[in-house]
């Protein structure tokens, strides 16, 4: 005869097994995960936090009241009250309850687009979304108008509030801005299109030698990193393009960094789960060597006089030809946050047209680099222009690259890094 007490175990058991149950069924599907703004790991964040934290405002919830952003989050409410006033057709549909209702309309979605969850209750988050959702395209409209939407107009707070709105975790879902712009300006004047030249015109000139990329009218954008990237960083579509419009791909100097088609070749990577010596081992012979070992070895390093972009890299009989860049304190959270997005997986990632581009150029970079002297190898040739410290510098495309997953022998760079390696004998 079974027992009372276990009657009540298995009772009790067949509750949990139902509410775990519960949760399995409600996972969705890894393809089909709705996360689009999410958290590095803490142990990238932690060690540099200066690359992932805002340091004057927030935008989102997984910063919002973090201490020190005070003086921005007040600013916000100015800006608010300047967007308000451009907004002809909310002003007549009851003003600021206009945005108040379309942001209520769209706040379960836009909270979905979270990896993790944070403690704003529906109207809390509302709010939040028409703030820095309208705080956002003021800002930019008023970047077009050629003034400094920072408090007190002082450069160095704008300068630290245009990066801050391009970190990775500090993101809102543009679909939120997209429906306050409607809310704002409706009509054949102020389409899509005119939402989007709002801030590709701000992001010309972000990367050295880039030229600013119009994303299509019906192109899904994620966030404001999400849509930068697109404005920047140039498409497998659109390589293949150049492609068909010239005899051969790249230029004069040899084959671009940018071939999108490689073959399929082993990688040594793929052994780092057989123990640590075989996976060092493969990245070592995968990788290139610094740039004053490659200088003892023969090759000679220039400056690419008419780069199609940043990352138009190319190698032939010798010579590296690298387009000028500047790492300054801006440039260097923008990329890290880039290769962060490319490297950070979820729906926003895989759907990427760039392929990991700036990850291959920023391992490219950090191969290159890795002493004072690597770096004085490329400021004598023209293609490092460093507004940092030298050991600094040194330190950040460490950290870039060690943080960085790549598999070095199938990316946009493998032949470029097996022609340099097999120019300078790296494998014998």
């Amino acid at each position: 005869m079974e027992r009372e007490s276990d009657a009540g175990f298995f009772h009790h058991d067949d509750a949990q097994v139902e509410a775990m149950q519960r949760r399995v069924d409600a996972a969705a599907p890894l393809a089909d995960d709705p996360y689009t703004i999410f958290r590095l790991p803490s142990a990238v964040r932690e060690r540099r936090r200066d690359l992932y934290e805002p340091k004057v405002v927030s935008v989102g919830p997984y910063y919002h009241g973090r201490a020190g952003l005070g003086v921005a989050q007040q600013h916000k409410w100015r800006l608010l009250r300047d967007f308000l006033s451009r907004g002809e057709k909310a002003a007549a549909a009851g003003g600021l309850g206009a945005y108040v209702r379309a942001a209520r309309e769209v706040e379960a979605d836009a909270r979905r687009c979270y990896a993790e969850g944070f403690g704003l209750g529906a109207d809390e988050f509302a709010e939040l979304l028409v703030l820095d959702g309208c705080f956002l395209l003021e800002f930019f409209l008023k970047k077009g108008e050629g003034q400094l939407a920072a408090p007190g107009g002082a450069k160095w707070a704008w300068h630290h509030m245009y990066h801050d709105v391009l970190l990775l975790e500090n993101q809102i879902p543009f679909f939120v801005v997209e429906k306050l712009h409607g809310v704002a300006f409706a009509g054949a004047d102020r389409d899509r299109d005119a939402l989007l030249d709002i801030f590709c015109k701000a992001f010309a000139g972000d990367l050295p030698s880039s030229r600013v990329i119009r994303p299509r009218s019906d192109k899904t954008i994620h966030h404001l990193l999400h849509l930068h990237y697109e404005c920047n960083i140039r498409s497998p579509a659109a390589a293949d393009s150049d492609k068909a419009r010239s005899s051969s791909f790249g230029d004069a100097n040899g084959a671009s960094l940018a071939i999108w088609k490689q073959p399929a070749i082993p990688s040594p990577r793929s052994g780092e789960g057989a123990g640590a010596g075989a996976g060092s081992k493969g990245r070592l012979t995968s990788m290139i060597p610094p740039a004053g070992k490659m200088e003892e070895a023969g090759v000679a390093f220039k400056r690419k006089a008419a780069p199609r972009d940043l990352f138009d890299v190319s190698f032939r009989y010798g010579v590296l030809h690298v387009p000028a860049f500047v790492l300054d304190e801006g440039a260097k959270v923008l990329l890290a946050n880039l290769v962060a997005f490319e490297q950070g997986g979820g729906r926003a990632a895989r759907q990427l047209d760039g392929g990991n581009l700036v990850t291959g150029f920023v391992a490219l970079v950090g191969s290159l680099v890795n002493s004072r002297r690597d770096l004085e190898v490329l400021r004598r040739c023209g293609i490092m222009h460093c507004m940092l410290p030298d050991d600094d510098a040194v330190a950040y495309f460490n950290h870039v690259v060690q943080y960085t997953t790549m598999d070095y022998d199938r990316n946009l760079l493998a032949s470029l890094f097996r022609d340099v390696r097999e120019h300078c004998h790296w494998n014998r």
